[in-house]
């Protein structure tokens, strides 16, 4: 299992099965426990957290939900990429936020572009996690005059990717 941002990427049964048992143990409850919530039997839940490969995806998600875990599916590709050299490298910004930490929490990482406020890279951040995310750590930073000039550069992206928008529509009637 490795981690990405705040999360752990599995890549087999029974490393999701681990984190399941292991989520489970830490919230102190035992498979009878469990089971109800569930809505699984004692044995299955027990084999899934064994790692058993042909367990019903369904009863697998209803298991995690019941231990207030969800599962995502993220491409190999990113998430290899992200792994291996942080949200820098993965975005190809023109500043290594993460260059001591590749392990960096989104969050963290979109604050520390913020309070660059570099162009360039924010666009590239917008584009990634998307206008909402980058807006709501907008504004939680503490700076009114930084907050103002994020929000400027915000409203140049969102302006920007509408004239393109519209461009492209215009060339395609």
């Amino acid at each position: 299992m490795k981690a990405v941002g705040n999360h752990e990427v599995v890549g087999s049964a029974e490393a999701l099965g681990a984190a399941a048992r292991g989520r489970r143990e830490a919230l102190d409850l035992s498979l009878r426990d469990l089971a109800p919530a569930a809505g699984a039997g004692i044995r299955f839940l027990s084999e899934f957290e064994r790692g058993k490969p042909t367990a019903e995806i369904g009863k697998i998600l209803a298991a995690l939900h019941a231990i207030g875990l969800d599962l995502a599916v993220v491409e190999r590709a990113q998430a290899d990429e992200l792994a291996a050299g942080g949200y820098s490298r993965l975005l190809a910004t023109e500043f290594p936020y993460d260059w001591s930490n590749s392990r960096m929490e989104a969050a963290s990482f979109i604050r520390a572009v913020l309070r660059a406020h570099r162009f360039n890279d924010v666009l590239k951040v917008v584009g990634h996690f998307g206008f909402d995310r980058v807006g709501q750590a907008a504004a939680a930073l503490d700076d009114p005059a930084l907050v103002n000039k994020i929000a400027d550069m915000l409203a140049r992206i969102q302006r920007g990717r509408m004239l393109a928008r519209m461009q492209a529509h215009d060339a395609a009637a």
